[in-house]
């Protein structure tokens, strides 16, 4: 079985700044605000509150953009209601989801592992219905047999329930099992549950440095196939 994350894994994340710029500029045009570098703001800001709360009590990633959003708005003194902060992210993630794009190497490799029998799953870290429009744009609906998502279960990487939560759908062992993401962050809980862990190294967020070495190192999705094909799934 194997596990993936989906944002810069699978998708693209790098249109989300476009998305988000272009919905301030689109709903603050009145404000003599540099946009871009609120749009910056913002994505750092909801960075820093997801690292923050990602084990505590559960916030959904709408709600944590939200929040970001107010906070850097609070430090511009600019004054808008709860109303429309709220139109504004709605806006970035329907963009988002029309305009995102998928890692070049994505439908080859998916393609690929499936076409070997190996059985795929995804575990990602969003809203349920935002993950749906993204596979159905794409169509990758059909390519993942399990399928856990944050927004569902009310909790985040790298929290082991979301990935023994994907064990236990799949009826499959963790050393059956491989979890690929893009940073330290993704395989943490995976390694604490038992699965095979590969990092993906071309994220474009540094990686926090957390102290967990995955147990393979890919720079390119590509290199996947043949890094499964070698390994000796079930061994301790």
């Amino acid at each position: 079985m194997i596990f993936f994350d989906l944002g810069q894994t699978l998708i693209e994340l790098s249109s989300l700044k476009s998305c988000m710029y272009n919905s301030l500029k689109k709903h603050l045009s009145y404000s003599p605000i540099d946009f871009n570098e609120l749009m910056y703001k913002w994505g750092y800001e909801t960075h820093r509150l997801f690292m923050k709360y990602r084990e505590k009590n559960f916030i959904d990633t709408i709600e944590m953009q939200v929040l970001g959003l107010k906070n850097i708005l609070r430090e511009y003194e600019v004054n808008i209601s709860n109303k429309l902060v709220h139109i504004i992210v709605k806006d970035v993630w329907q963009n988002f989801i029309k305009n995102n794009k998928l890692c070049p190497d994505a439908i080859l490799v998916l393609n690929q592992l499936k076409k070997s029998g190996y059985k795929l799953g995804l575990i990602t870290d969003s809203e349920l219905n935002i993950v749906n429009s993204i596979l159905q744009k794409h169509d990758l609906t059909d390519f993942f047999d399990v399928k856990v998502v944050s927004g569902k279960i009310k909790i985040y990487k790298p929290n082991p329930l979301l990935f023994s939560e994907a064990v236990n759908l799949a009826k499959c062992k963790p050393k059956e099992g491989v979890y690929v993401g893009d940073s330290e962050i993704d395989i943490k809980g995976a390694a604490e549950v038992g699965l095979i862990t590969v990092i993906v190294s071309r994220s474009e967020i540094p990686d926090p440095g957390i102290g967990i070495r995955p147990d393979f190192r890919i720079g390119s999705l590509s290199e996947l196939p043949e890094l499964v094909s070698e390994i000796n799934f079930g061994e301790e």
